[in-house]
């Protein structure tokens, strides 16, 4: 065999194990990917060094940083392919100096190599999630463009993609049609379904989002939360609150979880149930303490109850809410709870002391007329009975 010839398979193998590398980094389970691998192989224990940096990056647990310490340890002195080698640097520089450092190193390198450009795809991504940096959302685009561009098939560059299109400060909602359009082409609904449901969500698509939930059959919580918000949203109150009523809400992340409790509380509510409205919104508090909309809506259940045993938790909840100054519900609730409170001190304190002093008024009315009493009897005594008595001796 040629020379030529074998460097060329040397090089064909080398351009597939790069390019399957950066698959595993682009996929939606990363690290499980790169875990499933024979770490045996250096190449292989290095794809799992870089992921489980990424990971790090991505939730911030110091449990992935330890990890990440201990296997680069494990690759002191190996001698790695050079994309791996960049990519694994970057990643160290992220996790033991800062995202900012790491970022930095990557706009060094000229000829990044796939893998090195899908953890650039990622930490760029992280970053705008973080700091919505223009230059990051510039960068992530053209990126995912390019790789969908030679593979449609990857997750990530989709879900970046439609994250940044339905963003409100990058939202364009024909290329997001694009890229629904290309989901639904190249049969990715079942790994793209839930994404593509919530960024049509964020976007305002609540129509698309019907129309895709039901179309992928699509029965996670996330999305089920996202189509029963649409239906809410789009006027169709009892298709929603049905489709929330059958979700195990702790299964949600917090916010969902909040907002959805929130949103049947606000149902009973409307009905007049405001004990049970009541226990909505404890519960949407306890998933989510800072949802001041809530917290509000907590203040006026009590408020409505017109139970007066209720009425200083109506205007704690009230007053802690914020809503006061742009609510005219809340303003007014909280003025009548407030004359409410004034009233009361005026029953306790002031009524009390006004019937004491009337009836000491009464008391010294009456001493003195007694004392007055006494004075012109004891003055009749004194002067023999005569006085005024003509007939007496």
């Amino acid at each position: 065999m040629k020379l030529s010839t074998i460097f060329a398979v040397i090089f064909l193998c080398t351009a597939v194990f790069a390019f399957e590398h950066a698959g595993v980094i682009l996929s939606k389970d990363y690290l499980e990917q790169a875990q499933s691998l024979d770490t045996q192989e250096i190449d292989s224990r290095a794809l799992l060094t870089i992921a489980v940096g990424l990971k790090f990056k991505e939730t911030i647990q110091p449990n992935y940083k330890t990890w990440f310490v201990n296997l680069k340890s494990s690759l002191a002195g190996v001698g790695l392919l050079e994309d791996i080698a960049r990519s694994l640097a970057v990643v160290d520089s992220m996790v033991s100096t800062s995202t900012v450092s790491a970022l930095n190193m990557l706009g060094t390198f000229s000829d990044p190599g796939p893998l090195l450009e899908a953890v650039s795809l990622r930490l760029h991504y992280y970053d705008w999630l973080e700091t919505s940096d223009p230059r990051s959302s510039k960068i992530i685009n053209t990126l995912a463009v390019d790789m969908l561009g030679r593979d449609p098939s990857q997750y990530l560059p989709h879900k970046v993609m439609l994250d940044l299109y339905s963003s409100s400060s990058y939202m364009r909602l024909e290329p997001l049609n694009e890229i629904r359009k290309g989901i639904f082409e190249n049969g990715l609904g079942s790994l793209l379904g839930p994404d593509l449901v919530e960024s049509e969500f964020a976007a305002g698509m609540f129509e698309s989002v019907i129309e895709d939930f039901h179309s992928l059959a699509l029965n996670d919580p996330v999305s089920i939360y996202y189509a029963a918000t649409a239906y809410l949203r789009t006027g169709k109150g009892s298709e929603g609150r049905a489709m929330l009523e059958s979700i195990e809400l702790r299964k949600l992340p917090p916010r969902l979880a909040s907002s959805a409790a929130m949103a049947l509380g606000e149902a009973l509510f409307h009905e007049g149930s405001m004990l049970e409205s009541i226990e909505l919104f404890q519960q949407s508090i306890r998933f989510w303490p800072e949802n001041s909309r809530a917290v509000r809506n907590l203040g006026m259940a009590y408020y409505e109850t017109q139970n007066r045993e209720y009425y200083d938790l109506a205007r704690f909840y009230l007053q802690l809410s914020g809503y006061e100054a742009f609510d005219e519900s809340v303003s007014a609730a909280l003025k009548e709870l407030r004359r409410r409170v004034i009233f009361e001190m005026v029953l306790v304190t002031v009524v009390p002391i006004g019937v004491i002093v009337v009836l000491a008024l009464f008391l010294l009315e009456y001493i003195s007329k007694r004392r007055r009493a006494s004075q012109i009897e004891k003055a009749l005594r004194n002067d023999g009975g005569f006085n005024g008595d003509k007939g007496s001796r």
